[in-house]
């Protein structure tokens, strides 16, 4: 009975793995590499094919307002009342001194005269002083202002004092005393009114 003949396909595919399990599995790419270049076969890319890209996830409605939110609490300005109510400057002086600040650091405009700070009182809802001009020169006699009229600054002293909240100033202004009460003369001393009145009479 004749042999079957086998197929020349399975033989080589048989020998190829033979000759390629014992080997690393860099190694058995090499080989099949030089393989297809010795017969004049384009091989397969070795390059692995990049996963697809995926989407980022879009935010919920309750991230996007949290973000939107920090998002405008860091560039919103801060107000004249806010710094007042963050420093908490006692006398007028201090205020006086705060106004300066806030107009160079948060409003961008260093240089000013002595009336120029004068309209932060209202903007501040703050009572103004009723010697303004005393005020303003206690201001610059503390060091927190230099007075140079339409180039007036608040000076490096000023800044950390307001920055500092006035730390080591006294916080509150002396009030003036009130007038003395004029008591009634001691009993048994007659006034001198009472006495002219009498001698008249007489």
């Amino acid at each position: 009975m004749p042999e079957k003949k086998r197929d020349p396909e399975i033989e080589a595919l048989q020998s190829v793995h033979a000759a390629l399990k014992p080997l690393a599995a860099e190694e058995r790419t090499r080989v099949l590499a030089s393989v297809y270049a010795l017969l004049g076969i384009r091989g397969p890319d070795p390059t692995p094919a990049a996963p697809p890209l995926s989407r980022p996830a879009a935010p919920s409605t309750t991230d996007a307002s949290a973000v939107s939110i920090s998002t405008r609490s860091q560039t919103r300005p801060l107000s004249i009342n806010e710094l007042v109510q963050e420093r908490s400057p006692g006398t007028s002086a201090q205020r006086i001194a705060l106004f300066a600040y806030y107009r160079d650091k948060h409003e961008g405009i260093p240089r000013f005269t002595r009336d120029d700070l004068k309209g932060y009182f209202a903007k501040a809802k703050e009572q103004p002083p009723r010697n303004y001009d005393r005020d303003f020169v206690e201001a610059v006699k503390k060091g927190w202002i230099h007075e140079d009229g339409a180039e007036s600054y608040v000076t490096s002293k000023g800044i950390e004092a307001v920055e500092s909240g006035f730390a080591g100033e006294r916080k509150y202004t002396k009030r003036a005393g009130r007038p003395r009460k004029v008591g009634r003369p001691p009993a048994g001393t007659k006034s001198k009114t009472k006495r002219r009145t009498r001698g008249a009479r007489k």
